[in-house]
């Protein structure tokens, strides 16, 4: 058997684990809401920034856009047709898939546009742009909450989680014995940085500069052509 000091400490050890943890109510004040208002600002001047970065669009970077933007408005309407109207649905499906002039069924010269567009040099300028003005804030943002914030636990989260959760809600603090359910300062910047989306839209619109799907489109408008993922 372990000797008394030993026997004290593991008790103790596991009264410990037994008890939640009474969180500072200055760590509220000084690191919860501090990274999410920065994350929230460095957001905005990063939609910015990437608005004057971007180049004025060619026409046929224009027809571009509006194939694209019509392909996104079918996807919605394919995922969302269950609460729509009989009526409604008809009209938009009348709109995109109508014989004579429906918007599916107009004639594109896909191959020449795809051929021009990886010849372009100002969309991959532009592509490199977006790149840099998505990377240099994220790096800058996440070395100053490693810098100032790092070793903080901010939340617990209010249901139980099995420990496989673990190395993703406590990054920077490897505490075997802290329970899962407590999040610490890097790990609530990246559920910050990846649930912003939703708010970003509400803010700036939908023409909010979302790095992820405008390299999506990017990436979708050169591979694949308009007509070819129709639904």
């Amino acid at each position: 058997p372990p000797p008394a000091g030993g026997r004290a400490a593991i008790a103790l050890r596991i009264g410990a684990m037994e008890h939640d943890l009474v969180l500072d109510p200055a760590i509220r004040d000084w690191v919860f809401i501090p990274i999410l208002l920065l994350m929230f600002l460095i957001g905005i001047l990063r939609h910015n920034v990437t608005m004057l970065l971007k180049s004025d669009a060619k026409p046929g970077d224009q027809e571009q856009a509006k194939q694209n933007i019509a392909l996104q408005r079918s996807r919605r309407l394919r995922a969302n047709c269950r609460v729509l109207p009989p009526s409604a649905f008809a009209v938009r499906r009348h709109y995109f898939t109508n014989e004579s002039d429906g918007v599916f069924q107009q004639q594109i010269d896909s191959k020449a546009d795809v051929m021009a567009m990886m010849t372009d040099p100002a969309m991959m300028q532009n592509i490199m742009k977006g790149n840099m003005a998505m990377m240099v804030p994220q790096v800058l943002m996440m070395g100053v909450v490693n810098y100032f914030f790092s070793g903080f636990v901010l939340v617990k989260i209010p249901f139980p989680l099995t420990p496989s959760f673990k190395a993703m809600l406590q990054r920077g603090l490897p505490l075997a014995t802290l329970d899962v359910s407590y999040v610490t300062s890097l790990s609530w910047y990246f559920v910050v940085l990846f649930g912003m989306r939703g708010l970003f839209q509400l803010v700036l619109g939908e023409n909010e500069a979302d790095d992820a799907k405008l390299m999506q489109q990017s990436m979708g408008g050169m591979g694949g052509a308009p007509g070819g993922g129709m639904p």
